[in-house]
């Protein structure tokens, strides 16, 4: 078993602001976990670490399936349960290492930026696996390395050595799930044009730590590495920042 210790973001600490400083789910990724999960009407379907519900509530209302959000943050989860208004989503506290559901319960699982966060990854995996129908996919989206190294963020000292160390290479990951006993495993990268935005708007997010990377420095190195930060976005980019993203989705089949 292979067991690495991970800075873990205190999401209790930024559940008020969680959603005012990130863009809602663009369509495109929420109909590719929709593709690749193999999603259908009345799928059994699980998200795990689901934070304020934004990807279950959309998988749902596109997809129409039974879509379940587990999350360990109350303040996080309390958050998606209040945006639950027509209650189509059964909301869960708890823990991606020990999935509290029955054996073969569920088409699909996901998790959407999460891997990193979770400690023990082979045992996630692992419980996503037992958790998961014969013939039910597990879909990880999450940045490859070369995605790190090149996000606006390379450019705010020490984010990158820390993410680096927690996200788990794409080649990794493919090859736990390998030994976690999925099959037919495929990635795939999806790239998508977020828009174009002042440079002073973004700093504004930049500031609001709406990455959790930067929840994990001190006070000290985030005021440091913001006026870095802040210094060679302008030298690059200018007054506006065309924001292109990219995730990595990395799939398996049971």
């Amino acid at each position: 078993m292979i067991h690495t210790s991970v800075s873990k973001t205190d999401y209790s600490k930024i559940a008020d602001d969680y959603d005012k400083v990130r863009p809602p789910p663009a369509d495109v990724w929420i109909s590719k976990i929709i593709e690749h999960g193999e999603i259908r009407e009345n799928s059994w379907v699980l998200d795990v670490g689901c934070g304020t519900g934004r990807y279950p509530l959309s998988v749902s209302a596109s997809s129409r399936a039974l879509t379940c959000g587990l999350e360990p943050s109350l303040g996080m989860l309390k958050k998606a349960v209040a945006k639950d208004k027509s209650k189509t989503v059964l909301w869960v506290r708890g823990d991606g290492q020990r999935l509290p559901f029955r054996d073969s319960f569920f088409d699909s699982v996901y998790m959407t930026l999460v891997i990193h966060h979770i400690e023990d990854k082979e045992a996630a995996l692992r419980e996503i696996y037992r958790a998961l129908k014969e013939g039910g996919n597990c879909v990880v989206m999450t940045l490859s390395h070369y995605r790190v190294r090149r996000h606006v963020l390379r450019f705010f000292p020490k984010v990158v050595s820390i993410d680096l160390k927690r996200i788990p290479s794409i080649p990794y990951l493919k090859s736990m799930m390998v030994k976690t006993g999925f099959g037919n495993i495929h990635h795939h990268v999806l790239k998508y044009v977020e828009g174009t935005m002042p440079t002073n708007e973004y700093f504004k997010r930049v500031r609001k730590k709406y990455i959790s990377t930067l929840t994990l420095l001190t006070e000290e190195e985030f005021e440091k590495g913001i006026r870095v930060f802040e210094k060679k976005v302008r030298e690059k980019y200018g007054k506006q920042i065309t924001r292109i993203i990219g995730f990595d989705f990395v799939v398996g089949k049971k």
